[in-house]
């Protein structure tokens, strides 16, 4: 028997819950290190909802839009608390960028799929390569791209899927291999946990607050860093 117990709404409040601890560890310190591989498993739940959202809105470019103008917020929000707060904890260069250049990339990979003319795919396959690369100059780099195109084009086959993400996931392990690089430095192979939510998905999406969501990733941050900074201030 199939266990599908996540609508969208449901795995993205879980997601969020998660991503919360996981900041925590970064901007508090002496926070557990555990509460960071709690972490490893939202941005790849983010990005494979990103491909559910690309694959069923009804408007890809106000979706693709709404990614950009909140990833533009973002950076100058947190640019702007950075000049204000210098603190140690720089914050990162934000999610909403990788998700936009990924759902870019998406949004040209279908138009070549769907166009015949060699000329304009020949156009189209020079705007692909100067939005990847544009992706991998993002947070999530080749992790956030690589996911996707699993996500996308395995999507309607899960064996496959969940094997080219194990496989992804445990590239991660590559190099030195011993307990302390596996758990104190190079943990993000641990995201190969994000497999079991992505299997249990059930395809609805469940209540809508997507302003929630698009408000919650830098509201948190921020005031995770105002915190963190006022804490290291009175030590």
């Amino acid at each position: 028997m199939k266990l599908k117990l996540f609508n969208g709404f449901q795995l993205k409040i879980l997601m969020a819950i998660l991503m919360l601890l996981d900041h925590v560890a970064q901007y508090i310190p002496n926070t557990p290190i555990w509460f960071h591989y709690l972490g490893r498993i939202v941005a790849p739940i983010f990005f494979f909802m990103l491909v559910e959202g690309f694959v069923h809105t009804s408007n890809k470019t106000n979706y693709m839009k709404r990614l950009f103008i909140w990833g533009a917020i973002m950076f100058v929000g947190s640019r702007s608390l950075e000049l204000l707060i210098p603190y140690e904890q720089n914050i990162p260069n934000n999610i909403f960028l990788s998700l936009g250049f990924c759902f870019a990339f998406l949004y040209v990979l279908e138009f070549i799929q769907k166009t015949e003319d060699n000329k304009e795919k020949t156009k189209l396959n020079i705007y692909l390569i100067i939005i990847g690369f544009l992706a991998l100059l993002t947070e999530a780099s080749y992790l956030g791209l690589g996911i996707v195109l699993i996500f996308y084009f395995f999507r309607e086959r899960k064996l496959a899927l969940s094997a080219w993400y194990i496989i992804f996931s445990l590239t991660f392990t590559l190099g030195e291999f011993s307990l302390e690089n596996l758990f104190l430095i190079n943990y993000q192979w641990m995201m190969v946990f994000s497999l079991p939510f992505i299997l249990m998905y059930n395809g609805e999406r469940g209540k809508s607050l997507k302003y929630f969501f698009y408000s919650f990733y830098p509201t948190h941050v921020w005031i995770l860093y105002i915190i963190g900074y006022n804490l290291l201030k009175s030590n």
